[in-house]
């Protein structure tokens, strides 16, 4: 019983951290919280030093759910889709952050403390055995080979690894992430300006929230031709996958009722089922808006420069690469990517807590979006494999993508 009572949810936990810092952090010691500051320093130390397994298995094991040659064009068509709207949809992130976050940047922005900087009890160092980068490329390019020349040995194992890692980060990582945030909010507090970024981000959220509205409100409006008939039923629709997806901050346990709504809006369950399980993790329009504006707020806050357009290209190449490597587990995301963010934004130890927590926080509203863009997309793609194929009816299309 009370183990039902205090398993709470995820983020109700990590809010709970939040507060608890904000209001009862200052009554703690000096050493109570160099330590608790240690151990989180701890936990990222050890998590960056699994992270390129983790990072290398998720995208090889992805890669290969595409099997056999036949399936080859599809796969390269829909993997291209799939990185140009997450690529598109980290460009608008951009621009939104450019023209609203002047404000956020005002609330947000570090005043300096006369307090001394809290320091850590001790250092953990680990040295690193393999770059995130080429993580990423070995993966990406043993998942290509093993897609166009399948081999039983290599399946099983991306299999065996994918469960390890999602293991790992279900099991071992995820649960004790609280006490991973408490530390570096406890040295926020400390260095005196969280409340000042709590306040800020409120208006974030709000950003965030309406730029998700206008962007998928558009995309079926695409998808719609322009007609707002076939608009509202496609809306209408997809209302249950949204109501899934919040409740479960899962794409994975959402995709029963994404299949269903898929096929409702494509009119083949065929369709839906190419589609779907192929993308459920690796298309995800809430983390391409979500992530890069809270990222690019947390720049300014901290007294960063806004990034130059070149800068942010180059990260949104690899912010849309590393995405196919993300882990489907509530938090995968963010974690995956922090290094990313570290790397080409410059983000600190601080400002990556932070960025966890905020994501953790607003999952359900994240989550939500995938999988609603989810569902656009198989409109999308349904709609281009007609005109590629010169197939006219949609059962035409399920016969042609059934073969493969």
């Amino acid at each position: 019983m009370l183990r039902k009572v205090f398993k709470l949810n995820l983020s109700l936990q990590l809010l709970a951290v939040v507060f608890a810092a904000l209001f009862f952090g200052n009554a703690l010691s000096e050493t109570t919280q160099a330590f608790f500051y240690a151990v989180s320093v701890s936990l990222k130390n050890i998590l960056l030093f699994i992270l390129p397994a983790v990072i290398f298995s998720c995208l090889f094991s992805c890669l290969l759910t595409f099997r056999g040659r036949r399936a080859v064009g599809f796969m390269l068509i829909l993997f291209a889709i799939v990185c140009l709207s997450n690529y598109l949809s980290t460009l608008i992130a951009y621009g939104t952050g450019a023209l609203k976050l002047i404000h956020i940047e005002a609330l947000g922005a570090h005043n300096a403390s006369s307090i001394p900087e809290l320091l850590p009890l001790w250092q953990l160092t680990l040295p690193e055995w393999l770059s995130n980068d080429n993580a990423l490329y070995l993966g990406f390019g043993l998942g290509a080979f093993f897609s166009f020349y399948p081999n039983t040995l290599a399946y099983r194992f991306s299999i065996q690894a994918r469960q390890a890692v999602t293991v790992f980060l279900e099991k071992a990582f995820i649960p004790i992430l609280p006490l991973f945030a408490l530390g570096f909010i406890l040295k926020m507090q400390h260095d005196g300006f969280l409340a000042q970024l709590v306040q800020s981000y409120l208006s974030l959220m709000l950003i965030i929230v309406l730029a998700y509205i206008i962007y998928l409100g558009f995309i079926f409006l695409l998808a719609a031709n322009f007609n707002p008939k076939q608009w509202f039923t496609y809306i209408k629709n997809v209302f249950p996958v949204a109501l899934m997806g919040f409740s479960t901050m899962s794409s994975l346990a959402t995709m029963p009722v994404t299949l269903r709504a898929a096929e409702k809006n494509t009119g083949n369950i065929d369709i839906a089922r190419a589609v779907i399980p192929a993308t459920v993790n690796v298309h995800m329009v809430g983390v391409s808006l979500g992530i890069p504006l809270m990222a690019l707020t947390l720049l300014l806050s901290f007294g960063h420069e806004y990034p130059s357009f070149a800068t942010y290209c180059q990260f949104a190449v690899y912010f849309v690469l590393t995405q196919f490597a993300v882990a489907g587990v509530p938090g995968g995301a963010i974690l995956v990517l922090l290094p990313l963010l570290e790397t080409h934004l410059g983000f600190n130890s601080e400002m990556s807590v932070l960025i966890t927590a905020l994501y953790i926080l607003f999952d359900p509203v994240v989550t939500t979006t995938n999988v609603i863009g989810n569902s656009a997309l198989v409109i999308m793609v349904s709609k281009l494999f007609r005109f590629l194929t010169g197939k006219t009816t949609e059962s035409a299309i399920a016969e042609e993508i059934s073969s493969i």
